[in-house]
């Protein structure tokens, strides 16, 4: 079997010189259009991104912002500490060691309000004096009874108590 020699032929060198030369031409253009492509892609990529890491930004900062206003508005909706003074305590000759005595038990009845929601304490205010006022404390052999002459319900719960020496 014997191939013909048709790369010594003139048509058959043109027309294979026009195929590569095509060839070449196509992959050029290839190239320059998919660079084109990708550059562009590149670019929009790059803007996406950095719109992302703006947003991104924003949106923590709204978020840390949230919760701080989170925060500060249950700080303001909840009881936070209770203040206690006593109105008659040098009336009684009321030592410091019996008032902060007093104090303690009284900070223990009331330590289920820290931490209330305002709104719901100052609905059951008359619950919490009579909490306070029908209790009689106990302190060295000697009964001692509360009577509630004020209250301020707020993130401070402010009482202000006359102590009474409860008769046998």
């Amino acid at each position: 079997m014997h191939i013909p020699p048709y790369y010594k032929k003139a048509s058959w060198q043109t027309f294979l010189i026009g195929v590569l030369t095509g060839v070449v031409i196509g992959y050029i253009f290839f190239l320059f259009v998919y660079g084109q492509h990708t550059e562009r892609w590149i670019e929009e990529n790059l803007s996406i991104r950095n719109e992302l890491h703006e947003l991104e930004q924003e949106n923590e900062l709204l978020k840390s912002d949230q919760s701080d206003l989170n925060e500060e508005a249950e700080q303001r909706v909840t009881v936070q500490k209770i203040e206690i003074s006593w109105t008659n305590a040098e009336k009684l000759d009321l030592d410091r060691f019996t008032t902060h005595e007093l104090k303690e038990i009284l900070l223990d009845e009331l330590e289920s309000v820290v931490g209330q929601n305002i709104i719901s304490l100052s609905e059951q205010r008359t619950l919490l004096l009579r909490t306070i006022e029908n209790k009689t404390f106990n302190i060295r052999d000697v009964d001692y009874q509360l009577a509630v002459r004020h209250m301020t319900i707020g993130p401070t719960l402010i009482l202000s108590i006359e102590v009474k020496i409860a008769s046998s």
